[in-house]
């Protein structure tokens, strides 16, 4: 697959396992078998209560984190066989309809919450190149104690053609989550068997089933892609950047554009995240759920994109990102308004504040058309609105076209930068 997102690793024969396997992997959890879910009942994993508390106390400048997947095709379904297939999907995938119940520890996922939500949009002006117009999609809030958490928004374009964007509270839903959910959208639509789910298990309960306890993934002193936070403007602004047919090695050669452009600004080392799905480790997974975990890689000064692939290659070799440090959920302890206060931007620090990574690099890897396309609806493009508060880059290809979008802080996109580092990536991607 040309954009090189992680593989799944051989199983090892206890009489070929290396010397010390036992000690670096030793389960502290036994996963329930995989079965069919009909209902969800469960406390949220730290990762899921964090991602719901950004935005939650109304004194921060961040937004509600969520997922934005959106799908380029050709032709327009009525709105009733749109309909029809969310609600075909929303019954056996109950991860669609969690609702919060509580706060702090006693926060809990319920799958009796209001079911995913339809919006048919017409004469939308917005493009599907980046922030300008984009305001349409966020009519309609994520309320996390009643639901709607899922939402369908169909954009119809001249010409017969559509839009599609996926709309999800981040609490819910991953990437690949998204994609599982699609795909069962136009399963229905084809009036093919769907999956459903089959695990109500968190993100951390398969971390702590693979035992791993070993990792070099942490944080370092850094500063972000683009150096220090300039001028005074709040916010956040993304953009779509068409990368042409897929490179090898894509992923790191995107890490080099960022080191090269990083060295600019900084002789610090550079902190580059890199989400990896989980379900790697627990083969036949369906589940709409967030099963991602980051690992961070560290690049010292003078190293670049083979580094990097290297590095990152160890890592999963040895799976880090399976280590969970107990200590985060800690963070449970806080309300969810508390924990934003503690760890959004404020009116006080969104210049000030310190980076976590040089930048995210998130690779959600190469898709066919097919398993996306239906009578009357074939799939063309499919690209990702990144996630806000941080550099952040959503990858991925469908049709030999592979699509990046990157969100900047405006205090770090300022005084051209953003304009800069497009130029110097389109460069390096042609090089």
């Amino acid at each position: 697959m040309p954009l090189d997102p992680p593989k799944a690793l051989p199983a090892t024969a206890p009489a070929m396992r290396p010397k010390g396997f036992e000690q670096r992997f030793k389960p502290a959890f036994t996963l329930p078998p995989l079965v069919p879910v009909q209902q969800i009942s469960r406390p949220l994993s730290t990762p899921e209560y964090y991602h719901a508390s950004v935005a939650t106390s109304g004194r921060t400048l961040e937004v509600t984190r969520e997922n934005g997947f959106c799908y380029e095709g050709d032709g327009q379904l009525p709105a009733e066989q749109w309909q029809r297939a969310l609600d075909a999907v929303t019954l056996i995938n109950p991860g669609t309809r969690l609702r919060l119940v509580g706060s702090g520890r006693k926060a809990r996922w319920e799958s009796d919450g209001l079911p995913p939500r339809l919006r048919v949009v017409e004469n939308c002006a917005w493009d599907g190149r980046g922030t300008g117009g984009s305001e349409v999609l966020y009519e309609v809030p994520f309320p996390l104690d009643t639901g709607p958490t899922v939402e369908l928004v169909v954009i119809h374009r001249p010409g017969n053609r559509s839009l599609l964007v996926l709309r999800n509270h981040h609490a819910v839903m991953d990437g690949m989550g998204c994609m599982h959910f699609m795909q069962e959208l136009f399963r229905a639509l084809r009036g093919e068997p769907l999956l459903g789910t089959n695990a109500a298990f968190s993100e951390v309960d398969l971390m702590r089933s693979v035992g791993a306890k070993k990792s070099t993934s942490k944080h370092v002193k850094t500063v972000s892609m683009t150096g220090l936070p300039q001028g005074d403007e709040r916010g956040d602004e993304w953009r779509r950047i068409s990368l042409g047919k897929p490179k090898k090695n894509q992923l790191a050669r995107v890490a080099d554009a960022v080191a090269e452009f990083a060295r600019q600004h900084t002789g610090l080392q550079l902190s580059i995240g890199v989400p990896v799905d989980l379900r790697r480790h627990a083969p036949g997974l369906n589940s709409t759920a967030n099963f991602t975990n980051m690992i961070l890689v560290t690049l010292n000064p003078g190293e670049g994109g083979e580094v990097f692939r290297t590095r990152l290659k160890e890592m999963l070799d040895h799976k880090m990102e399976t280590v969970y440090p107990g200590i985060l959920d800690l963070f449970k302890w806080f309300s969810l308004a508390r924990l934003d206060l503690m760890l959004s931007r404020k009116e006080g620090n969104y210049r000030t504040k310190k980076a976590l990574e040089t930048a995210v690099i998130s690779n959600l890897g190469r898709h066919e058309a097919a398993p996306l396309s239906c009578e009357g609806f074939i799939m063309q493009h499919f690209f990702v609105i990144p996630i806000k508060g941080s550099i952040f880059f959503g990858m991925c290809c469908m049709n030999d076209q592979v699509e990046l979008t990157l969100n900047l802080p405006r205090v770090l996109a300022s005084n051209g930068r953003f304009d800069a580092f497009e130029a110097h990536l389109l460069q390096r991607m042609q090089d």
